[in-house]
């Protein structure tokens, strides 16, 4: 194999784990937050949802107690918190930690599958929690974020 070939060679696998992260950073993109159908919110803004998740909002504007969903999923889990709360894992978990430490939080409930969170939120009155985009909302369950 001569220079030209080796070069040849490189540039075909930079590009391939070029492709591979670009496909990585497009389904981290892919996740979508949902509601109870009776949450008093229709729309929430990304800021919004940054705050309940890490515990500063903690009731719905009706005095109703938020319910946070986390899935278990980690792609799923950790593009949510590239998308929404830009942290880390570890991050978010040490802020949850303190937030019970310091009694200011609950704990969360942490569901498997999109099917167990989308299940979960239709039944659980004041919940939220989010899922793959590409997953089919029943009726009482919305998609909450703008």
């Amino acid at each position: 194999m001569n220079g030209a070939d080796r070069f040849i060679l490189m540039l075909c696998l930079v590009w391939s784990v070029g492709m591979v992260l670009v496909m990585h950073e497009a389904y981290a993109g892919d996740v979508v937050v949902i509601a109870n159908k009776d949450v008093p919110s229709d729309k929430l803004g990304q800021d919004t949802i940054k705050k309940i998740f890490l515990g500063n909002i903690i009731n719905w504007d009706n005095n109703e107690v938020i319910m946070v969903v986390l899935s278990g999923d980690n792609e799923i889990h950790d593009a949510f918190l590239k998308k929404y709360i830009k942290r880390t894992s570890s991050q978010f978990q040490n802020v949850w930690r303190q937030n019970l430490f310091t009694g200011k939080g609950a704990m969360s409930t942490k569901m498997k599958t999109d099917d167990e969170i989308v299940d979960y939120i239709a039944k659980t009155k004041g919940s939220i929690g989010y899922v793959s985009s590409e997953i089919n909302l029943p009726g009482d369950v919305k998609p909450i974020d703008k």
